[in-house]
């Protein structure tokens, strides 16, 4: 008898870690908004002698401690260009103040006729294992012919907290450009991309190594993704390469953390 109320005890601890493991990774969201006005000593671009400046940000962060210091510099980096900041307070601050020494503070904007604006905005999705950040930036300074945008991920293993890279996925990276090439060429599912490839990736062997991906959360594959003007143009926008699990243990070895990752369903050995 004591032996069986041990045992529930034992199964009872363990179901109340697994769940406060699950409830261990959350995140606050970190929000504002500065603007500036920039004065020329003469007319500029449609005759005005003003244009303002307005920088707004969100972002779903990482509380502390949920993920490793190596990977919330990761983050700070995709986010702010810096990951030398001790704290995303800091990192947020510098970001802010950057290239703005000579222009005025203000409260707000007119946003008509025209103004340079730089959006982030950040969300985590997160399933059973895995937490992704999503990092989404936009911008337009006044004046040119086209805004600028980016899309970046960053998958944290939530019960390392540590981030994961594409060669904790693969045994050769080198193999993985020749099948990203393959992916393109010989996927149905890749059919917008190799529609609108530059001419030099066109026929190419490799594709450059991406250093972008995210896994869907029903660990069937893995989507590598190339900026604006990587392999493609403006027009054609960001590129994603759909690599089914399945498809891709065919061409590039998995590591033994991707074929724990995905399961022994997913891949063919």
């Amino acid at each position: 008898m004591k032996r069986t109320t041990l045992l529930i005890a034992l199964a009872a601890l363990l179901l109340a870690g697994c769940k406060h493991d699950n409830k261990e990774f959350k995140t606050h969201t970190l929000s504002g908004e500065k603007c500036w006005l920039q004065i020329f000593d003469e007319p500029y671009i449609f005759d005005l002698d003003t244009v303002g400046v307005k920088v707004t940000y969100s972002l779903q962060w990482p509380d502390k401690g949920v993920i490793s210091p190596a990977a919330e510099r990761e983050l700070m980096f995709l986010c702010f260009a810096d990951s030398n900041k001790v704290n995303v307070e800091s990192a947020i601050q510098g970001w802010i103040v950057e290239d703005v020494n000579d222009l005025q503070t203000v409260e707000s904007i007119n946003e008509e006729p025209g103004y340079s604006y730089l959006d982030i905005r950040g969300t985590c999705r997160k399933d059973s294992t895995l937490a992704t950040f999503i990092i989404q930036t936009e911008g337009f300074p006044f004046g040119a012919a086209h805004g600028m945008y980016s899309v970046d991920y960053l998958t944290i293993d939530k019960t390392t907290g540590n981030a994961i890279h594409i060669a904790d996925l693969v045994v050769d990276t080198n193999l993985l450009c020749e099948a990203i090439a393959r992916a393109i060429q010989n996927l149905d599912i890749n059919k917008d991309s190799r529609e609108c490839l530059f001419d030099e990736f066109r026929d190419a062997d490799r594709m450059p190594m991406p250093g972008n991906f995210i896994v869907d959360s029903a660990r069937n594959n893995i989507t590598v993704v190339y900026g604006l003007y990587e392999i493609a143009p403006y027009a054609c926008g960001i590129q994603s390469v759909v690599l089914p699990i399945f498809w891709l243990s065919k061409h590039v070895a998995l590591t033994p953390y991707a074929k724990r990752l995905f399961g022994p369903e997913s891949y063919i050995e």
